[in-house]
This record gives structure tokens, sequence and C-alpha cells, in this order.
């Protein structure tokens, strides 16, 4: 669906008119309105499903740049400029998300590189996902990263309560067995659309880890006393508004701080983290 579709109005008509302003709107019309202009000439349900079920098969992708940094309070901190790719077929995704999903149910969830979905309905989402995560940068693979990486499995579910909230959940493992252990997170989202061309949400989350998953991931820093167990991290807010330019056109803002807890509060020099990016995509239709 366009995010900027026109609506198209539907006065009484011959049956012929009918027809021609359903192809030329490109949408049904509401079944009470379909109740009173058409009668024996509807399509069967099954044909309809075929049709549903086809545009379901076919190929979407999203290009793109996007300037990030992972912490806005570290003067020292870089900020790259990396692409952005999103390729799907069916129930398999690749990187970012693609148009058809981009306004839509802004659950709590994290980027993965290849993702399956198990289920992927109106309300509930399952999918099982690989990424290659570098474990110098702490980050996702986006193919410019130098140092060693691993290869880590995420199982996620992500549920709507209503048109504007939604609860998730995921776990992950280090299937190299490389140092970046286990981590589960929860978490919750409220989206606000503000229009048919952007919207904007607000999601929180608690991260729990392994003591692997710790000390590797702040390895740069001294450990703590007794050495690292595994327990709570962090809890943290992010803020995203995403607005579209044109059906294929537009650009993301993010904006994300997370608060530091038990050990790994003890060993980090600020209570606070902060992380942010900006980008422009192309979406196809």
């Amino acid at each position: 669906m366009s995010l900027c579709a026109p609506s198209c109005p539907h006065p009484p008509l011959s049956a012929m008119g009918t027809w021609l302003m359903l192809a030329l709107c490109g949408v049904g019309l509401p079944s009470a309105a379909m109740a009173t202009t058409v009668t024996a000439e509807r399509e069967p349900p099954v044909a309809e499903t075929a049709v549903a079920q086809n545009t379901g098969q076919r190929w979407r992708y999203a290009l793109g740049l996007k300037l990030k940094t992972l912490d806005l309070a570290d003067a020292r901190t870089d900020v790259a400029l990396r692409p952005v790719l999103g390729v799907r077929y069916g129930r398999w995704h690749l990187g970012h998300a693609t148009g058809d999903e981009w306004l839509a149910f802004s659950g709590y969830r994290k980027a993965s590189n290849l993702a399956y979905q198990l289920r992927d309905d109106e309300r509930l989402k399952v999918a099982l996902s690989l990424r290659i995560q570098n474990l110098q940068d702490n980050s996702s693979f986006d193919g410019f990263s130098s140092g060693k990486n691993t290869l880590r499995a995420r199982a996620s579910a992500n549920y709507q309560l209503s048109k504007r909230w939604s609860v998730g959940t995921d776990v992950t493992q280090d299937l190299m067995d490389r140092g970046d252990g286990t981590t589960l997170s929860v978490g919750a989202s409220y989206g606000l659309p503000l229009s048919e061309r952007s919207t904007i949400s607000l999601s929180g989350g608690v991260e729990w880890a392994t003591a692997e998953h710790w000390a590797t991931q702040l390895r740069l820093l001294p450990p703590p006393t007794g050495g690292w167990h595994s327990g709570l991290g962090s809890v943290g807010l992010g803020l995203s508004y995403r607005y579209a330019f044109t059906p294929q056109w537009a650009w993301f803002g993010t904006v994300g701080s997370s608060r530091h807890l038990g050990q790994v509060n003890a060993v980090s020099p600020s209570t606070l983290s902060w992380n942010g990016q900006i980008g422009v995509l192309y979406f196809s239709r």
C-alpha cells in the first residue's frame, strides 16, 4: 500500500462504471458499498487470496545511506557514514526494513542480517535470524568494519497489543562460541502515526546477558571486582521519527539512551550512554 495513497470517491455508477472506478483506485471498496453496487459479478474469495499470495511473494528492496555514532556523549567517537540495504522475498528478509513494513508495526526489535518470519500477521510476528557480529566495535557487520567477527543467532517475538502499543522479546546466542555469550531482552513500544507519510515511536527495554557477553562487550574497561557474572546490564529508551517524501523516498532519525545497571554500571565511566543515526532511503514499490 502506498504511504501517501489518495482516497478514491465512489458515487453511484452503472455496473461498468463501478468496475472502471475499482481498477483506477487499485483498492477494494468497503463491504457495505460493495453489497449495494456489486452483486453476482464479485470474484470469489479464492481468487482474492491468490492475488494476495502472489503480491506477498514479490521481491522488495530498500537502498540508502546513514550517519551513525555509538555514543553521542563520547567526544572520541567518530561519526561514520554507512550504506543501508534491505531485501525481502516472501518470509525471507535481509538487512533493513523494506517499504511495506517501514511505517507499520514499530515494535521493540533489533536489526538482523538474515531473518525468516515464522509468523507474520497483523498482530503477531515471530522470526529466526542470523547476523555477523563484529567483536571489535560491537556492531552488526556492515561490510566496512575490520576485526574479529562471530555468527549470532536470534529468536524474536513481537505482539501488537493495540494500534499503538506493542511488546516484544528476543534471545540471542553466539553460535561460534567466540566469547559473546547469550542475551535476553524484553521491551515495549508506542507508535504514533502523525500522518499517512510520517510516524514517531518510543521504545523501551531491559537487557540481561551472561558473563561472557559483558566481558567481551566491555573488554576495554577494567573488570569488576570478583570477575564478571550473569545479570542485568542496561535499561534503555529510544525515539525514532520517519517521514516519506514520496512512496519511494524517505528519511529517518533515531536517538537512544541506556542506563547502565549492576556490574556494567560499576565499570563504566558514565552512567548513561547515547547513540543516534540519521539516513535517507529509497524503496521499491
